[in-house]
């Protein structure tokens, strides 16, 4: 049976060259104390040792890791994944390396997530919060022991001493359905998601003020809010919703891109062609409703951006020399990219 090879510490390099265990550390820091000849030899025995330094050890005596951690609600949610691809391509141009952890759409795992990270694992946090999270205690107590806190996407309420980034939901969608309106069309259907999440809240408030400002009626029937947090049962939920609607929908706004696929999925099955009889709009434009047929209109949100913005906001606050930081807020702007549903 194999033994398990044990960690090589800096007592081991010590031990073999005859030397103190703070001569070895102050050679592998490249420290000007020691002659150049002594550390060669210790960089030599240590590579021929397979020596690894200890980073928390590093550390705990720098007061840095370089690493950025990033709190988001779900791993499968390409949004998120686009997200973390903007914030580890600018981390890593910065010399950060990112710890990515998701609270599962959970309140409590959120605040354990940050609890962790608050323990000296990173030196800074980016953090999407999720449609549970109501209180901002656990956000501000990180913020209040000095470690610097960017929030993205579903902010709920401002948070003093956090940098902010989002786009301007209400306005964005209020653009797509007035774009449906100006094309003559009356009765626009809304899906959008749990209406306990704020952003899923202001795409849907942009939905009521473009109907009322074109005084369009609203009908209860036209208008789905998704209960599902699983896309299994978002599909069902999407069916049933077109299988029992009384009114035929001459539109149909979404609030993501893959409520907008689901719905033109199920539509063509109904029957209904696309833009014919019925054109769709989804949100996102994630990169799914351009291949597929017919392509899709979307409002297209700047995902990749919004991750460099809070990778560079975090990275800003670490330079900082005040010792009270003033929020940012950053609104980025979308775009209604036309394709073959409308």
């Amino acid at each position: 049976m194999p033994v398990k090879k044990r960690r090589i510490k800096l007592e081991d390099i010590a031990r073999k060259l005859n030397i103190s265990i703070a001569t070895v550390s102050r050679a592998l820091d490249k420290n000007p104390r020691v002659k150049i000849s002594t550390r060669e030899k210790v960089f030599k025995m240590a590579q021929s040792m397979g020596y690894m330094p200890n980073q928390i050890a590093k550390s705990l005596s720098s007061g840095k890791t370089n690493i950025i951690g990033v709190i988001i609600p779900r791993y499968d949610e390409p949004f998120f994944i686009e997200v973390c691809r903007g914030i580890d391509d600018y981390a890593r141009e910065h010399n950060y390396k990112i710890l990515i952890s998701s609270s599962r759409n959970s309140f409590e795992f959120e605040r354990d997530n940050l609890i962790a990270f608050e323990r000296g694992l990173v030196d800074g946090i980016i953090l999407s919060p999720t449609h549970e999270t109501e209180m901002f205690a656990h956000i501000r107590s990180v913020i209040k022991k000095g470690i610097p806190v960017v929030l993205f996407d579903n902010i709920r309420e401002e948070v003093q001493g956090a940098d902010h980034v989002l786009i301007d939901d209400d306005k964005a969608s209020f653009n797509g359905v007035e774009f449906l309106i100006k094309k003559g069309k009356k009765n626009i259907a809304f899906i959008g998601g749990i209406i306990e999440k704020k952003v899923f809240q202001d795409r849907y408030k942009g939905y009521l003020d473009a109907m009322k400002k074109y005084n369009i009626p609203i009908r209860e029937e036209l208008i789905l809010h998704c209960e599902s947090l699983d896309r299994e049962f978002e599909d069902a939920e999407i069916q049933n919703f077109f299988k029992n609607i009384p009114i035929k929908p001459d539109a149909v706004f979404t609030c993501t891109d893959n409520y907008g696929l689901l719905s033109m999925k199920t539509l063509l099955k109904s029957g209904y062609k696309i833009p014919e009889e019925v054109s769709v709009i989804g949100f996102g434009d994630l990169g799914l409703g351009e291949v597929y047929v017919p392509s899709m209109t979307c409002i297209a949100q700047p995902t990749y951006a919004m991750g460099q913005k809070a990778a560079e906001l975090l990275i800003e606050q670490f330079n900082e020399q005040n010792e009270t930081h003033l929020k940012k807020v950053i609104k980025l702007n979308t775009e209604l990219v036309l394709r073959d549903s409308t």
